[in-house]
């Protein structure tokens, strides 16, 4: 990727201090005093609770189930107009909730009728994808669609995620799969092996299908160059990666993978907007790195967040990245910059509230003085956080208990 050289020396000359423009921006960084912290808490124990239970009343007769969704989407919309953390309804007017609220549905809809069997935790996945597509075109002053491009683009990710995941396959057939996406984008003939395989296929052919000459050459080779980054990011897991190669990858991956965001929420290009959205992207990238740092420091992947933390410099590369959001985001002119301080203030206020899950952790732990400093920042205390910390491990040890006790079963 050409921007991997800039975006690399822009990241390494951000400071490794504390980020006091928290504290010099009062205004768009307010202290969540504790009866504020409260209140969120209770918001968001609330909503887990019923969302659980709303999960498993799911109804199987198409008729019940579309009331379920009613009265699941006039929940949410209720949520949203009371909470505290994202504060969307101070960013956004009726129009542009009500622009979300129509595509989001429209985008749901049409991943049913794709692929009835896939399970909530993947359609959200895609579901994520999409909003930070819609964000850029919100940015980009163009319209929200949920076309065939991002429609498909946002459903490769639990695909090829499910395939390269899965231990059952075995390293030669995820190698197979991965030239199979590549000689469809290089327009060869490719032939998929299994159902898994031809749906892949059938998105990439949507993505191709809707566009002709260098744009589709652009698109696919933006797609190319993110598939090679991902494989090349699967070599994380060799010890020997360098720190500098960590980086080079975590650029490449991220950045691309919202380039091509970017690509399809605009047909009218520019150089500068694509090196916004590959930083833009990196960013991303890290802030899921914090989030999956437990994860990754277990199963050996190193990323630049475990290889802080084996280091003991957590801290400064968690300052670094708040430094990178502030500046980058900051310096970036949008066409329609309605949207930008909701932008910016989310992405530094998930990566601080990600460094204070994942930080807060053992190994890779960052110092109580640091999280304390970021605390007053935080929509919910650091108790709060360990608490629900303790909550998700149980609720997955049960999990663990009743399929192993479902297997034991089948066995019998």
């Amino acid at each position: 990727m050409e921007h991997i050289k800039g975006i690399k020396g822009i990241w390494e000359k951000q400071p490794e201090t504390f980020p006091v423009f928290l504290e010099e921006n009062p205004g768009f960084f307010p202290k969540i005093d504790a009866a504020q912290k409260k209140e969120n808490e209770e918001l968001i124990e609330d909503v887990s609770r019923k969302m659980k239970k709303r999960a498993k009343q799911r109804p199987e007769d198409e008729k019940e189930r579309e009331q379920w969704e009613r009265e699941l989407e006039q929940e949410l919309k209720e949520v949203l107009g009371r909470e505290k953390i994202l504060c969307l309804s101070e960013w956004m007017d009726e129009g542009l909730l009500a622009a979300f609220e129509r595509e989001t549905k429209k985008f749901i809809s049409r991943i049913r009728e794709f692929d009835e069997t896939l399970e909530p935790e993947q359609i959200w996945q895609a579901m994520r994808n999409y909003f930070i597509y819609a964000m850029i075109v919100e940015m980009q002053g163009e319209e929200q669609n949920a076309d065939d491009p991002i429609l498909a683009y946002s459903l490769l990710y639990p695909y090829t995620d499910n395939y390269i995941d899965d231990a059952g396959i075995s390293g030669d057939e995820k190698a197979r799969y991965n030239r199979m996406i590549g000689q469809k984008l290089k327009g060869e003939k490719a032939e998929p092996n299994n159902p898994l395989e031809e749906k892949t296929c059938q998105l990439l052919d949507m993505i191709l299908g809707f566009y002709e000459g260098e744009a589709k050459k652009k698109v696919a080779y933006t797609l190319l160059q993110l598939l090679e980054a991902q494989s090349c990011s699967i070599g994380q897991m060799k010890q020997e990666v360098e720190e500098e190669r960590v980086l080079e990858i975590s650029i490449w991956k991220g950045g691309t993978s919202v380039l091509a965001d970017y690509l399809f929420a605009t047909e009218d290009w520019k150089k500068e907007e694509e090196e916004f959205y590959c930083k833009f992207g990196f960013m991303l990238q890290l802030v899921d790195d914090l989030q999956d740092m437990e994860e990754d420091g277990k199963s050996g992947s190193h990323t630049l967040m475990t290889n802080g933390a084996e280091k003991n410099q957590l801290e400064e590369q968690v300052n670094r990245l708040l430094w990178f959001i502030w500046h980058e985001i900051g310096a970036f002119v949008p066409r329609n910059p309605g949207l930008k301080g909701f932008v910016l203030k989310n992405c530094i206020g998930i990566s601080m509230l990600s460094a204070a899950i994942s930080g807060s952790s053992g190994g890779g732990s960052l110092p109580r003085k640091y999280l304390r400093a970021l605390e007053p920042y935080l929509p919910v205390s650091l108790e709060f956080i360990k608490g629900m910390k303790i909550q998700k491990k149980r609720e997955r040890y049960a999990e663990f208990q009743v399929k192993r006790g479902q297997i034991c079963k089948e066995g019998e």
